[in-house]
C-alpha cells in the first residue's frame, strides 16, 4: 500500500488521482442530519464483510478495504451511492451503470432510508469488497467418483 505524503490516504498504487482535501466526516452531513442514519447503515452493512476504512474527502465519503470499493455523497433526502463491481449487473435500483476500462464498473444507486440497506445491497457491496481485497475462494476439490461418472 502507498500513502500519500500529502493527505495520509492509502492506495493499492503510487501517485494514483484522488483529493488531498480531507475533511472531517460530519461536515458530509451538515444540514442533512438525516441522511447520516442511512450512512451508518450503509457502512455497518459493507463491514459485515470485514474492516473498512472511512475516506472523507471534500467531494464524497469513501469505502476502503484494500481498494476503495463504494462511495456515497450526502443529499439532502437521499445519498446517492456507488460500489465498484468487476462486472455489470442489473437492478431497477440502479441509476446508472459507467465501465471504467479496462475492468471496473460503477454502479450509481441512491439511499434513502436505513431500511434501503437491504440484503441486495448487501449482496453488491460484498461483491465489490471483495472484489480485490481476498483472493478468489479456491475451486471444490472434486468429490470422490461415483459409478457412471465418468
Amino acid at each position: 500500500m502507498w500513502r500519500c505524503p500529502t493527505c495520509g490516504q492509502t492506495f493499492t498504487s503510487r501517485n494514483l488521482p484522488h483529493s488531498c482535501e480531507v475533511v472531517p466526516l460530519e461536515r458530509h452531513f451538515e444540514g442533512r442530519e438525516a441522511m447520516r442514519p442511512v450512512f451508518d447503515a450503509f457502512v455497518a452493512a459493507a463491514e459485515e464483510n470485514g474492516p473498512v476504512t472511512v475516506n472523507a474527502t471534500k467531494s464524497r465519503i469513501t469505502l476502503q478495504a484494500e481498494m476503495r470499493f463504494a462511495a456515497v455523497e450526502p443529499r439532502t433526502a437521499h445519498l446517492n451511492a456507488h460500489v465498484v463491481l468487476s462486472r455489470p449487473r442489473e437492478s431497477p435500483r440502479f441509476t446508472s451503470v459507467e465501465h471504467v476500462p479496462p475492468r471496473y464498473y460503477v454502479h450509481r444507486f441512491r439511499l434513502q432510508r436505513p431500511e434501503d440497506v437491504d440484503d441486495e445491497v448487501r449482496e453488491w457491496l460484498a461483491e465489490a469488497y471483495f472484489r480485490r481485497s481476498r483472493a478468489p475462494a479456491a475451486p471444490p476439490a472434486p468429490g470422490p467418483e461415483t459409478p457412471g461418472s465418468r
